[in-house]
């Protein structure tokens, strides 16, 4: 047989074996029950009135800090808050699918449970934040909390004075990679390792566990870019990459190297003519893409490999970047 073509059969083999032991795996998860409710406290919210008030509290002790009068509540329920007012009828025209939104979230945290079987899945609760879409979801030890206020499309007039490259993903499609990351950051834990190249693994082991967390999930709603940019990081990650090593970047601990290549921005920081179409924070999905390298070349446990260093992950991954 020619060697070429024996190549081939042998990637299709493999492919082929892969796609029938994920489908194993998702039928499994699948099978896990997930017995816990979805919980509309923003509903609950609004349709009370002052009197109801002692009764919310004890029931919702943690959305009425002691901190908080309760005289601001009382404006609330009362309807004379006006910018709270404008967010309940935002959400209430949204129209959300709630049992649709309880089985995507459902569905995460069968994949969670999946992974770290340690998990204990929680009540899951909505709730408006004055559009905090800096956390959009919060996991507790007693439920999940859903910024219900901050899923109702990213062109919404609500969100005008946002900046575009944050409010590209306040969509509902946007979800379950969101309670994904957010389930994520609890399984992995921040590094000490101050270069850039730690920086960049940290935030690839995250985004590598959130996928597997939501294996629906589309790159650009993983990495939180615009989907055009997440195609530019993709079609020009070779060129950025040599940008890299070229500029000795990997290693260097300079903390302005996080706001250039890590943290979210309207784009990355190369000082070239392309920069502005560039996704803020590429950095990540050159980290993602390196971890992803990492688990292909490494038969390692999903646990061993959170706990290894950025630096051993970078030189055992065989990482090569798209072309």
């Amino acid at each position: 047989m020619h060697l070429f073509k024996f190549f081939i059969i042998l990637a299709f083999a493999k492919a082929m074996t892969s796609c029938t032991s994920i489908h194993k795996v998702e039928e499994e998860i699948a099978n896990i029950q997930v017995d816990v409710d979805l919980i509309t406290f923003h509903k609950e919210f609004a349709m009370a009135n002052a009197a109801d008030l002692p009764s919310l509290k004890e029931k919702f002790p943690l959305f009425f800090p002691p901190r908080v009068p309760d005289s601001l509540w009382i404006l609330k329920l009362t309807g004379k808050d006006t910018i709270h007012n404008a967010l309940e009828n935002a959400v209430k025209n949204a129209d959300f699918n709630y049992q649709e939104m309880e089985r995507d979230i459902k569905d995460v945290m069968r994949h969670v449970i999946y992974y770290f079987p340690e998990f204990k899945a929680t009540p899951i609760l909505t709730v408006l934040s004055d559009v905090n879409y800096r956390q959009k979801v919060i996991p507790t030890a007693d439920q999940l909390i859903i910024s219900i206020d901050t899923y109702l499309g990213k062109d919404h007039e609500l969100y005008a004075g946002i900046n575009n490259y944050q409010r590209e993903n306040l969509n509902r499609e946007q979800l379950p990679a969101d309670v994904a990351l957010a389930y994520a950051t609890l399984f992995v834990e921040p590094s000490m390792d101050r270069s850039l190249l730690g920086s960049m693994i940290y935030h690839g082991k995250l985004h590598y566990v959130q996928h597997l967390f939501a294996p629906k999930a589309t790159g650009d709603q993983l990495l939180n870019y615009a989907p055009e940019k997440y195609v530019f990081a993709r079609e020009n990650e070779s060129q950025m990459w040599r940008y890299f090593i070229a500029n000795e970047l990997l290693y260097d601990t300079d903390s302005k190297l996080l706001s250039r290549f890590i943290l979210p921005a309207p784009f990355s920081k190369f000082y070239l003519e392309v920069d502005q179409q560039t996704p803020g924070g590429v950095g990540r999905y050159i980290g993602y893409r390196m971890v992803k390298s990492f688990m292909e070349n490494n038969q390692v446990e999903l646990k061993t490999m959170i706990d290894l260093s950025g630096e051993e992950i970078f030189k055992r991954s065989k990482y090569k970047p798209l072309l």
